[in-house]
């Protein structure tokens, strides 16, 4: 671990133009060097047999075929072992040296749900959720979504996390999202609804576009902080807790509700959001 943090560090040092061991090769080569080993890991895994679902700068989430968590953990271990050895045998063919490198194994998700980028067929980068197996039973996490965002409504958070739930472990939907969107247009979610977020400039700065926490933060004056906590009304965004007009429960339903539930339904092969609020009411043709 200590190496590690020295590594980290040092690395830091070298990019940094402000540093006196400034050396853009010497940064870019560490970098280079982690892709070119997360690849060789994910062609071993692919040569075993097994579909790689997701890889990032130093992890790879596998499909092992393996229905059974308990008999899962025993052959990604196995699986961890056999790859490790496939990439150090690779990277001392490559490149003549021994590999210290070791590839660990950290968890075994009985659910897994990796949303796509939009108008793309592979995975956003750093947003997914799963079903964590564990003595203790699963545990749901999630990672980059919007019920662990910072600029997501409070009710956006909740929505994501029960309608999750719901699907991870084989429940039906349909009836949850109607009656979460009657809930929201009844008020019961009136206190989730704020956003929040940063001004990165002075207000004054702001020309070209106007985005809804800086017209929150101009009804403010000077009262505006770094921090613009706002409720999107029928007048527009206005500051939490000083708002004029009723909120604008059709903008929490398309912009934050209905992007989340289409991101999980759509893998459902069922009706999608608006099929089950009622909001697609054309008449078929025939």
């Amino acid at each position: 671990m200590a190496i590690k943090i020295l590594m980290n560090s040092l690395f830091g040092v070298l990019g940094s133009p402000a540093s006196r061991l400034f050396s853009p090769e010497v940064a870019n080569a560490i970098t280079r060097a982690g892709q070119h080993v997360i690849r060789r890991t994910a062609e071993a895994v692919r040569r075993a047999g097994h579909r790689v679902l997701y890889g990032d700068t130093d992890s790879l989430f596998v499909d092992i075929g393996e229905p059974d968590t308990t008999r899962a953990v025993a052959r990604a271990e196995e699986l961890r072992e056999a790859i490790s050895g496939s990439v150090a045998a690779e990277i001392a063919r490559t490149f003549g040296c021994e590999s210290r490198l070791e590839l660990e194994f950290e968890k075994v998700y009985a659910r897994f749900l990796l949303p796509e980028l939009r108008g793309a067929a592979q995975g956003s980068k750093k947003r997914y959720a799963g079903l964590v197996a564990g003595e203790g039973g699963d545990k749901l996490e999630i990672v980059g979504l919007e019920a662990v965002r910072r600029d997501a409504s409070a009710v956006a958070r909740r929505f994501q996390r029960e309608l999750l739930d719901l699907v991870f472990h084989d429940r039906p939907v349909e009836g949850f999202v109607r009656s979460f969107v009657t809930e929201l247009r009844a008020g019961r979610f009136d206190a989730e609804l704020v956003y929040k977020k940063a001004l990165r400039k002075p207000l004054g700065a702001y020309t070209k576009t106007t985005p809804p926490h800086v017209k929150a933060a101009r009804k403010l004056g000077g009262d505006a902080g770094r921090i613009v906590a706002y409720v999107i009304t029928r007048a527009g965004p206005e500051p939490a807790g000083q708002t004029t007009a009723p909120p604008d429960y059709d903008h929490y339903v398309s912009q934050q509700l209905k992007p989340i539930a289409d991101a999980v339904l759509r893998w459902l092969g069922g009706a999608d959001f608006d099929e089950m609020t009622g909001a697609r009411r054309q008449l078929s043709l025939f």
